[in-house]
C-alpha cells in the first residue's frame, strides 16, 4: 500500500469544522449511523474489540461505544488534529480507547487485539485500487471468524456513462442542505476540485464488492448506496 498525503491537509481549523463539512456533503449521516447501529446489533461479539481505520473526529466511532460501552477501540487516523478530536469524544466517559496516529500502510496490524469488526467510514477511496485491495486482505486475515469489515465510502458508478449523472445528483443533495445559497455550477466546480485536492481515486461499487469475494469474505452484503456515497458489510 502506498502513503496516503490527502491527510495531511486536515490541520486544526479544518478538523473542527469537519462535522459540519460532512453533515452537507456526505449523504445522510443520520441514516448511516442507523445502518451501523442495527449492523452492531446482528454481530456477535466475541473479543469486544473494533479498529476503526480512518476515524476522522469518531463520529461514527462513537456508536461502537453506544452499543457496547465496555467495547475496546482502536481508532487510526493521518490526522493528528482529526485524531485528537476523536479521543475527546470518545473518553467523555473513559471508554476503553487507544488512538493511533498514523497512514494505513504504517500500521502495525500485529499489535492489534483480536478483532469483531473492522470499520472504515470515508477513508479508503483516497488509495489507490491495489492499496485498497491489499488492505482489506489485511483486514480479512486479521478479523477472527465471524467477524465483519464494514466500509462506508465513495464510489464511482458500476458503468462509466452514469458519471455525471451521479455527480449532479450528489451536487443537487448539497444544494438543497445548504437552501440553494450556493448555485449548483458552482457546487459541481467545488466538488471537482475538492476531489482532485484530496486525490480521490474511487473504484466502482460492484468492483469492491467483486474484490472482498475474490480475497475470501465468505458472505459480502450492500448494505445502501445513495448516490455515491454506499456501504458494504463483508462477513469472515
Amino acid at each position: 500500500m502506498e502513503n496516503n498525503q490527502s491527510t495531511e491537509a486536515y490541520g486544526r481549523e479544518r478538523a473542527s469544522r469537519y462535522d459540519q463539512f460532512a453533515a452537507v456533503t456526505m449523504g445522510d449521516r443520520r441514516h448511516q449511523r442507523s445502518y451501523l447501529q442495527d449492523l452492531l446489533h446482528r454481530q456477535p461479539l466475541t473479543h469486544g474489540a473494533f479498529l476503526d481505520l480512518g476515524c476522522g473526529t469518531g463520529f461514527f466511532s462513537e456508536v461502537f461505544f453506544e452499543h457496547k460501552p465496555d467495547f475496546r477501540g482502536h481508532l487510526v487516523d493521518g490526522s493528528a488534529d482529526m485524531l485528537e478530536l476523536a479521543r475527546q469524544r470518545v473518553q467523555k466517559e473513559a471508554r476503553q480507547a487507544s488512538f493511533q496516529h498514523t497512514l494505513f500502510d504504517a500500521l502495525d496490524w500485529s499489535a492489534l487485539p483480536a478483532l469483531d469488526v473492522v470499520f472504515s467510514g470515508y477513508a479508503i477511496h483516497h488509495l489507490t485500487d491495489t492499496g485498497k485491495w491489499q488492505l482489506f486482505a489485511s483486514i480479512h486475515a486479521h478479523l477472527e471468524p465471524g467477524g465483519a469489515f464494514i466500509l462506508f465510502d465513495n464510489f464511482l458508478p458500476n458503468h462509466p456513462e452514469d458519471r455525471d449523472l451521479i455527480e449532479f445528483l450528489t451536487c443537487r443533495e448539497i444544494e438543497r442542505k445548504t437552501r440553494h445559497i450556493t448555485p449548483l455550477e458552482q457546487i459541481i466546480e467545488t466538488d471537482r476540485k475538492l476531489k482532485a485536492a484530496e486525490n480521490d481515486q474511487e473504484a466502482s461499487f460492484e468492483e469492491h464488492l467483486r474484490q472482498l469475494r475474490a480475497l475470501g469474505f465468505g458472505h459480502v452484503v450492500p448494505v445502501f448506496l445513495e448516490a455515491r456515497y454506499g456501504g458494504i458489510v463483508a462477513y469472515k
